[in-house]
C-alpha cells in the first residue's frame, strides 16, 4: 500500500458518520496530504501548507453562490446583517436610564416596568417562529427588509408612547418584539450561508458582540439623550439609524440562501463493528453543472427570487419544536439562554441598583455603568472568535483532519472562570457597598464570560447541524427569550427582598451547572450525534 493510501485509509477509519462532522485538513498524522481529498478546494494559504479544505465546497460552475463571492460582497452583506442585529438589540435596553423616571411617569412600580422588557422578549421568542418559516423557503432577503422596516415602525409608535399612557407603551413593546423577532435567528443562518467551517466561530463572535454590543451601547447613549432631549427622542433617533439600515439593505444586501449544486464528500456507511461504530468509506461528488451567468447589479435587487419547493412553509414551521428532542439542541439553548440572562439581570436593575445611595447615580450615570460590559464584551468575542477557532483547529489537527464540534467545548472553561469571577465580585461589591468601580469592574468580567458563552452555544449548535441553521436558531431563540422573560418577572421583587449577594450568585451557580454540563457533551457528544442520525427524528415525522 501506497502512504497516500495509507493517509486516506487512516482518515476513514478515524471518520464516524454523524451530524457535524466534518473532514477539514488534507493532511494525515505526518504532515502529508491525501491524494484523494486533493481534489477538493482547499482555502489559499500565505504560509503555503495548502491543506485546510473549504468546508462546505462551493460551487464550480455557478459564480452566484455565496461562498464564491468576493470578500468586500460578503463583508458588506455580513456588516448589513450585524447592523440589523445591533439596531435590534438597542431597542430592548434602551429605556434602562428611564426605569425609575417612567415608574413615576406611569404611577406604577419598576417591576411593573420590568414587564414592558419582557413583553418585548416573550414577542420576540414566539414570533421568530413565524417568521422564519418564510426564510427557510423563500430567502433571507424579504424577511430582513419586511422586520427591519417594521421594527422602525415600532420605535416611533414607542417614542409616541412614552409621552402618553402605560398600556400603549407596553402594546408598542410587544410589537416591537414581533417585528424585531428573526434578528436572532435571521443572522447565524447568513453566516453558514457565506462564510466556511474554518472561520465561522469568529463571525459568528462579531454577531455576538452586535447583540451584546447594542444591549450594552443602547443603555449608555440613550441615557444621555433621555437627560438632554427625553425618552421620546431616544426612539426617534433608532428610528432614523434602523431605516438608514433598510436604505442600505435593500442596494447591498442580495440574497444568501443558495440551492445550486455543490461538490460533496460521499460518506457511505460501513457495517458496525464490535464495539458498535459505523464507520465509513469515502467517495468525492463533483456537481455536475452547466456554467451559470453572474447575476448583475439590478438583478440582486429583486425582492423576492427564490423558493424552495422541497420544503413547505409547514415544514419549517414544525421543525423548531422536534428540535427540542436533540439534546444537542436542548445544552446550546440553556447554555445561549443563561449566558444572556445577564443583559437582561444588569438592564432591569441597573438604576434599582445605582439610583439609590451610596451612589444616587442620575440617567446619564447609569448609562455610563454599560461601558465595562462594553469593554468585556469585546474581549469575550476575541476569546471565543479567533482563539476558539484556533484552539479548535488545534485539535482537529491532531484528529487526523476530522473535526467534530465538541472541539469548541474546552472553551467553556475560560466562560465559566469568568462569569464566576464577574458575578463574585459584583455581588460582594454591592454587599459591602465598596465604591461604584467594584461593581462595574466585575460587570465588564461578567460580560466577557456572557459573551463567551453566548457565542459558543451558537457556534456548537451551528456545527452540530449546519443544514438546519435556520430552524436551530430559532429555537434557541425561542428559549433564549422564554429564560430572560422569567427573569423580567422575578428580579426585581427577588432583589428587593433578598439583596444582590443572593440574587447574583444563584444566578451564577446556575450557569457554572450549564458550563459545567459540557464536559459530559464533549465526551458523549459525538455518540449523541450519531444516536440522533440513526433516529432521524425529522424524517420519523414527515418533516425531512
Amino acid at each position: 500500500m501506497s502512504q497516500q493510501e495509507a493517509d486516506i485509509d487512516a482518515i476513514e477509519v478515524h471518520y464516524s458518520a454523524a451530524p457535524g462532522t466534518e473532514i477539514l485538513y488534507d493532511v494525515a498524522e505526518d504532515g502529508t496530504g491525501s491524494s484523494k481529498l486533493h481534489r477538493l478546494q482547499h482555502v489559499k494559504s500565505k504560509s503555503g501548507d495548502g491543506h485546510l479544505l473549504l468546508v462546505p465546497q462551493p460551487s464550480l460552475t455557478d459564480p452566484n453562490d455565496p461562498l464564491r463571492w468576493s470578500t468586500t460582497k460578503k463583508w458588506t452583506t455580513f456588516l448589513n446583517a450585524l447592523g440589523f442585529s445591533f439596531m435590534g438589540s438597542v431597542t430592548g435596553p434602551i429605556m434602562t436610564g428611564w426605569m425609575v423616571e417612567a415608574a413615576a411617569f406611569y404611577n406604577t412600580s419598576i417591576q411593573r416596568m420590568s414587564y414592558t422588557v419582557g413583553a418585548t422578549l416573550i414577542c420576540q421568542g414566539c414570533a421568530t417562529a413565524l417568521w422564519m418559516p418564510f426564510a427557510v423557503k423563500f430567502g433571507r432577503r424579504p424577511v430582513y427588509l419586511f422586520s427591519n422596516l417594521l421594527m422602525g415602525v415600532a420605535c416611533i409608535w414607542l417614542a409616541s408612547a412614552s409621552k402618553t399612557t402605560y398600556t400603549s407603551f407596553l402594546v408598542g413593546r410587544a410589537f416591537l418584539g414581533v417585528f424585531e423577532a428573526p434578528m436572532e435567528s435571521i443572522v447565524p443562518s447568513t453566516v453558514t450561508d457565506m462564510f466556511f467551517l474554518h472561520d465561522r466561530g469568529a463571525k459568528v463572535s462579531y454577531y455576538g458582540l452586535s447583540v451584546l454590543g447594542g444591549n450594552e451601547l443602547g443603555p449608555m447613549l440613550s441615557a444621555l439623550i433621555i437627560q438632554s432631549l427625553g425618552m421620546a427622542w431616544a426612539f426617534y433617533i433608532v428610528a432614523i439609524f434602523i431605516f438608514a439600515n433598510s436604505v442600505t439593505q435593500f442596494f447591498f444586501m442580495p440574497e444568501t440562501m443558495y440551492l445550486g449544486p455543490r461538490p460533496s464528500l460521499e460518506l457511505h456507511e460501513d457495517k458496525p463493528d464490535e464495539k458498535g461504530r459505523a464507520s465509513a468509506h469515502i467517495e468525492i461528488t463533483n456537481a455536475d453543472g452547466a456554467q451559470v451567468p453572474k447575476k448583475t447589479f439590478l438583478q440582486e435587487l429583486s425582492f423576492w427570487g427564490i423558493n424552495d419547493h422541497s420544503v413547505s412553509l409547514w415544514q419549517a414551521f414544525a421543525r423548531p419544536f422536534v428540535l427540542l428532542a436533540y439534546p444537542t439542541v436542548v445544552w446550546s439553548c440553556c447554555c445561549y439562554g443563561m449566558a444572556l440572562s445577564w443583559n437582561v439581570i444588569l438592564a432591569t436593575t441597573n438604576g434599582q441598583l445605582f439610583s439609590p445611595p451610596p451612589y444616587s447615580f442620575n440617567a446619564a450615570a447609569q448609562g455610563l455603568v454599560f461601558g465595562a460590559p462594553l469593554i468585556g464584551s469585546l474581549v469575550g468575542t476575541y476569546l471565543c472568535g479567533p482563539v476558539a477557532d484556533s484552539i479548535a483547529n488545534y485539535f482537529t489537527r491532531r484528529n487526523h483532519g476530522i473535526r467534530e464540534p465538541e472541539m469548541r467545548l474546552p472553551t467553556c472553561i475560560i466562560a465559566a472562570m469568568l462569569t464566576f469571577v464577574g458575578a463574585l465580585i459584583s455581588a460582594l461589591c454591592f454587599h459591602y457597598k465598596t465604591r461604584w468601580i467594584g461593581p462595574v469592574m466585575g460587570y465588564g468580567i461578567l460580560s466577557a464570560g456572557s459573551q463567551m458563552g453566548s457565542t459558543l452555544a451558537m457556534s456548537y449548535a451551528l456545527d452540530c447541524h449546519k443544514e438546519l441553521s435556520v430552524e436551530l436558531m430559532v429555537t434557541i431563540a425561542s428559549l433564549k427569550s422564554a429564560v430572560a422573560w422569567i427573569w423580567t418577572w422575578v428580579v426585581n421583587d427577588w432583589l428587593n427582598k433578598d439583596g444582590p449577594l443572593v440574587v447574583l450568585l444563584v444566578v451564577m451557580a446556575i450557569n457554572i451547572a450549564v458550563y459545567a454540563s459540557s464536559f459530559l457533551l464533549y465526551r458523549y457528544g459525538k455518540s449523541i450525534r450519531m444516536w440522533l442520525h440513526h433516529k432521524n427524528f425529522l424524517g420519523a415525522c414527515g418533516l425531512a
